[in-house]
C-alpha cells in the first residue's frame, strides 16, 4: 500500500528532498544482504569497502539524504563490466538515497519552492 505525500523537490540537483524510509530500509537490507554474501577474497571490485559503509549509513540513520556523494562503481557500471545482480540490486538502493525521480512531476510551486506529489511505502503495510 501507498502513501501519497507532496514533497519538496531540490531545485539545485533535482529530485525529492525528503526519503522514503520505508523504501530505503527495504532496498538497503536487500542490498546489504546481497553485500554480505560477497568473498572478499574475490572481491576484485571492492563492494564491501565501497558499497558497504554505505548501506550501512543508510540502515543506521547516519547518512545525510538526499545523498550528494559519489556513487561508487559509476565507470564501471557504465562501461558494463559489474555482474549483473550487483546492477540490479544497487540501482533502487541508490535512486533511493539520492531522491532519484524516475520521470518527471507534475510540479507545483508554493513559496517559491517546488513540490510534486509522489507515492511512498506505507510503513503499517510491511
Amino acid at each position: 500500500m501507498a502513501i501519497k505525500k507532496l514533497v519538496e523537490l531540490d531545485g539545485e540537483y533535482g529530485g525529492w528532498l525528503e526519503i522514503d524510509s520505508v523504501k530505503l530500509k527495504r532496498v538497503a537490507t536487500v542490498f546489504r544482504d546481497w553485500l554480505l554474501t560477497v568473498d572478499l577474497s574475490k572481491d576484485s571490485f571492492g563492494f564491501l569497502e565501497k558499497d558497504l559503509p554505505i548501506v550501512e549509513s543508510a540502515l543506521d540513520g547516519t547518512m545525510k539524504l538526499p545523498f550528494k556523494g559519489n556513487i561508487p562503481h559509476n565507470w564501471e557500471s557504465r562501461e558494463g563490466l559489474l555482474p549483473k545482480d550487483y546492477c540490479k540490486i544497487r540501482a533502487p538502493f541508490y535512486n533511493t538515497i539520492r531522491g532519484a525521480l524516475y520521470e518527471p512531476p507534475e510540479v507545483i510551486i508554493k513559496n517559491g519552492k517546488y513540490y510534486a506529489w509522489t507515492e511512498f511505502e506505507d510503513a503499517s503495510s510491511e
